[in-house]
């Protein structure tokens, strides 16, 4: 399926979920991520349950540190 990740398009594997998605883009550490599908954050406890669809428009934010 084609979603988009931070604007850029990408072709992933069918009906993959939040956190296969987290994995396949290999972040390593997931505590200053979020994530929204749309206009819409979800929450980390939800990851392994919401699943992908062909489309879908995905924003992922990683906190970082600095000044």
């Amino acid at each position: 399926m084609k979603i988009k990740v931070n604007k850029r398009e990408k072709i992933m594997p069918d009906n993959i979920s939040v956190s296969e998605l987290i994995k396949l883009l290999s972040y390593s550490d997931t505590s200053g991520i979020a994530l929204a599908i749309g206009e819409e954050v979800i929450p980390k406890a939800q990851w392994d349950n919401t699943k992908l669809f062909d489309g879908a428009n995905i924003t992922i934010i990683q906190a970082t540190c600095g000044g």
